[in-house]
């Protein structure tokens, strides 16, 4: 921004912190429903099938697994390529004015990482056959594949359906998406899926207004982030007189809507558990709100993100689910060492959630040595760390 950060207030990182626990149903679990915070978080991070179960429980009063998986059956939402390029699971109206949006974004990447495999078949071709097989009937990636080799024998079958899982709007069909779904995914076009529902492209405005209102204060730098778009500074300068700022903590200028909470920051933080890919942890550029320095490499592994658990509304530590036939367990693995009554009440937490997710089943929760690995922490950085979590249907 053009604009002098010097006269305005200024807004501490742990008060930042606090305002996105507020907003994100962290800070005290909200008394609404399943469908209205998927609708206020504007989708959840969806590509680990049981992920947005848990980021739902973490944030509401009520919650049951069935919540959820009705409002998927019934095509309330969808389980869908959306922001970042990722896998979400948004409601079907968000889904359908959001994803044009990304139209540009997709072709970019797909262009840079997919298009050389299909040895030389026309990319508007693929799509278009790609089109009317989806139009028709549910098929899995590789079903798919092997029906376009038939016509581009060159590639790989694997490779000729990548166009249409990133670049065609379309939806994997449940059982994908309900909690504990274990099979490859079977992916239907969102006109097949939706019907004559539509929605028109929302205007970033509109986008930026509800980002704030989940995320908030933020930068421009910081909705690119979430969203996988750019433009975020002019869209924030456009809207600048509806919009208070403040000057954050390493003296950037924030955004932020009037009347969006911001509590005080002596406000008390529960402990709560996040899951894979939590987009609390990946809807900054500057995620220093939430990760301590360090804890990024405690929650990295080979294939993304470990889900973590809060301590003050701060990163302290991962923890892993793990659910078989003799019962269900929690193994919480701190960063550093806790006070017994952090322990205690991670060790609630994680049983209130095994009571949920493995109802009636044996359960255990035990502390376990957190894993080693070797990151670059991007916590203050350029968010090169989100290149990991680009995976499509």
């Amino acid at each position: 921004m053009s604009k002098s950060t010097g006269a305005l207030p200024s807004i501490s990182a742990r008060a930042l912190n606090r305002a996105m626990l507020a907003r994100q149903g962290l800070l005290a679990r909200q008394p609404v429903s399943a469908e209205a915070m998927l609708k206020h978080l504007i989708g959840l991070q969806g590509q680990v099938h049981n992920a947005p179960y848990v980021a739902l429980w973490s944030r509401l009063e009520q919650f049951a697994v069935s919540d959820l998986e009705a409002l998927l059956t019934s095509r309330r939402a969808v389980r869908a390529t959306l922001m970042r390029v990722t896998l979400h699971v948004a409601l079907a109206e968000d889904y359908l004015a959001i994803r044009p949006l990304l139209d540009s974004t997709t072709l970019r990447l797909f262009k840079s990482n997919h298009l050389k495999p299909l040895k030389g078949a026309d990319l508007d071709e693929v799509r278009a056959a790609s089109r009317m097989l989806l139009d028709r009937e549910t098929l899995s990636p590789v079903a798919l594949g092997r029906q376009l080799a038939t016509r581009w024998p060159e590639a790989k079958p694997i490779d000729l359906s990548m166009p249409a899982r990133f670049l065609e709007p379309i939806v994997h069909v449940p059982p994908a998406g309900l909690f504990g779904a274990t099979h490859p995914p079977e992916l239907t076009s969102a006109r097949r899926w939706l019907g004559k529902r539509k929605a028109a492209p929302m205007p970033m405005e509109t986008l930026m207004r509800r980002y704030l209102a989940a995320f908030g204060p933020a930068t421009g730098n910081d909705f690119n982030t979430w969203s996988g778009l750019s433009g975020g500074a002019r869209v924030l300068d456009a809207m600048r007189p509806e919009l208070v700022s403040f000057r954050g903590p390493d003296g950037r200028e924030l955004f932020d809507l009037p009347e969006a909470p911001r509590p005080e920051e002596a406000t008390e933080a529960p402990v709560r558990l996040l899951p894979d890919y939590d987009n609390v942890l990946l809807g900054y550029a500057d995620r220093s709100r939430i990760l301590p320095a360090g804890a990024w490499q405690g929650l990295w592994r080979a294939n993304g993100l470990r889900p973590a658990f809060t301590v003050d509304g701060m990163v302290r530590g991962s923890w892993k689910l793990t659910l078989g036939k003799s019962g269900a367990r929690i193994a919480l693995s701190p960063f550093a060492r806790l006070r017994r009554r952090e322990e205690a009440a991670l060790q609630r937490e994680a049983e209130a959630l095994l009571g949920t997710v493995a109802p009636g089943q044996k359960v255990a929760v035990d502390f376990a040595a957190a894993p080693v690995a070797k990151r670059k922490d991007p916590a203050r950085g350029d968010g090169r760390g989100l290149r990991v979590i680009r995976r499509n249907g």
